[in-house]
């Protein structure tokens, strides 16, 4: 009777306190014992010693849009209505995880929240190379244009734990005369 019991409490016990990662979702244990990393398997928190932060480790898409009065700027001075998507995750390594839990943390789990904090990464990644280029050479070469992009960020975003998986674009147009200034 007493086993049974202790085996009763015990599960009751992991059932509450024990923590799983799963394929999608990593997990960081901060308070006692330090900093501990949770890519495959479980850990164990309790509430009054650990806080534990969920990192999504599935590939977001983030959607970039430059049009109208925000468009890019060739250097043949015209002006260029872009839209692009970066399909970005966490890198998935201890090292990946604990970065972009501090950096990110948990804006990690959705696109929007990881749109608002590197946004201006990918705008000023798109300035840069399309200020570099005609809108003609930027039209008829690109996948080296999104080539170029990519290879600006990816060091930037690993910084930041993030793996930048690849880059599509799907707009490139000249902007109307009308949204000139």
């Amino acid at each position: 009777v007493v086993a049974v019991i202790a085996i009763a409490v015990g599960v009751a016990f992991m059932n509450r306190f024990y923590r799983k990662s799963t394929r999608d979702i990593a997990l960081v244990r901060t308070g006692f014992g330090g900093k501990k990393v949770v890519l495959s398997g479980g850990c164990l928190s309790l509430p009054f010693l650990h806080k534990v932060e969920e990192i999504n480790m599935r590939t977001n898409r983030v959607e970039v849009k430059r049009t109208g009065d925000k468009s890019l700027i060739t250097t043949d001075r015209i002006r260029v209505d872009v839209e692009l998507e970066f399909y970005v995750r966490v890198q998935p390594s201890a090292d990946g995880v604990a970065t972009a839990a501090q950096s990110i943390g948990a804006r990690a789990l959705n696109p929007d929240g990881i749109r608002n904090l590197m946004e201006g990464r990918f705008i000023d990644a798109l300035q840069s190379v399309a200020a570099a280029e005609t809108m003609d050479a930027l039209h008829e070469k690109r996948g080296e244009f999104v080539r170029h992009v990519a290879e600006q960020l990816r060091d930037n975003l690993a910084h930041n734990g993030v793996l930048l998986d690849s880059v599509s674009l799907t707009r490139l147009d000249q902007a109307p005369f009308q949204s000139l200034d």
